[in-house]
């Protein structure tokens, strides 16, 4: 699988923080290198794990997340419906 990038503008801080708190939460992701600005988030699903790398950029407000793993079933579309939709929740927080 090619890996796959995109990128989410006007993500504050304080919205990466909720955005981080809600995959905790709600999905039960793992986020690998802790507070660090970049890193892998890893979601364990009914047909196998997603694995995203991210790299949060404060300055630019942007989140850049890259498919490293997902299961063949898992549409990437879906991947980033879900990220865009926890990003407007988070933002409307």
């Amino acid at each position: 699988m090619a890996e796959e990038k995109r990128s989410f503008e006007g993500v504050s801080a304080a919205v990466w923080e909720r955005m981080r708190a809600v995959g905790v939460r709600d999905h039960g992701t793992v986020f690998e290198n802790g507070e660090e600005p970049r890193g892998t988030a890893t979601t364990r699903t009914p047909v196998g794990p997603v694995v995203l790398r991210f790299e949060f950029d404060a300055d630019a407000e942007r989140i850049t997340y890259t498919i490293l793993r997902k299961p063949l079933f898992a549409a990437s579309g879906l991947i980033w419906g879900g990220i865009g939709a926890t990003l407007a929740r988070c933002r409307d927080a």
